[in-house]
């Protein structure tokens, strides 16, 4: 056997990365205390809603990263440690509980919510495939290829990347449909993730998807 024949197909260029067929589009915490806290929220939306709507043209998976997290007696201790850092503390006992179920940080923007095919994971680590079942939900529909949109890009969307990549899956991230909390963050995490993965704007990811659609 070579080692051609022993290998599946593997992405080459952007068509081939964000082939409808083998491909799910992740947004992640696309929610109005997270995403809403960008400073280009409104560009990142926009960006969002237009793959959001090529990808629903094609036949592409949206899947969507809810986060609400766990009281804080039932968190642990490294996220717990984050959070002091978030919030500025510096015991837990001082912390204030935030993102927790039916708080309005956890809904989604305004304008920005799945429809009722995609698919919601709720989650409450920066990895959406930590305790959820994405990893069963992508191979029930033979997927491989993921386009990575959403916020932060520095805590979510790069750890769920670099996830990915260690269980075999192929990243590519939609450049202007993610974003971090400051432009240094930002900067950082893209710097980072273009030796690793794929990066391209969504226009281009979209017309790629459009073309898909229109030769079917």
């Amino acid at each position: 056997m070579t080692f051609a024949s022993a290998q599946p197909t593997m992405p080459l260029q952007l068509s081939d990365y964000v082939d409808p067929a083998h491909t799910a589009l992740v947004l992640w915490d696309m929610q109005k205390g997270l995403a809403g806290k960008a400073p280009d929220v409104a560009s990142i939306t926009a960006a969002a809603k237009r793959l959001i709507a090529a990808a629903d043209r094609a036949g592409v998976l949206v899947i969507w990263s809810r986060h609400v997290l766990p009281p804080l007696e039932l968190t642990v201790g490294p996220f717990l440690q984050f959070l002091m850092r978030k919030q500025k503390v510096d015991t837990p006992d001082k912390l204030v509980p935030f993102m927790q179920e039916g708080m309005e940080d956890t809904q989604f923007l305004d304008g920005l919510a799945p429809a009722a095919h995609h698919v919601v994971l709720p989650k409450s680590m920066p990895s959406l495939f930590v305790d959820t079942p994405l990893d069963l939900r992508l191979k029930s529909r033979n997927i491989r290829n993921l386009v990575l949109g959403g916020v932060a890009t520095d805590i979510g969307v790069e750890f769920t990347a670099r996830h990915a990549m260690a269980k075999g899956y192929y990243a590519v991230i939609a450049e202007d449909a993610t974003g971090a909390y400051s432009a240094a963050a930002q900067e950082r995490s893209m710097g980072f993730m273009r030796g690793w993965f794929p990066i391209a704007p969504s226009v281009e990811i979209a017309a790629l998807w459009d073309a898909s659609a229109s030769a079917r």
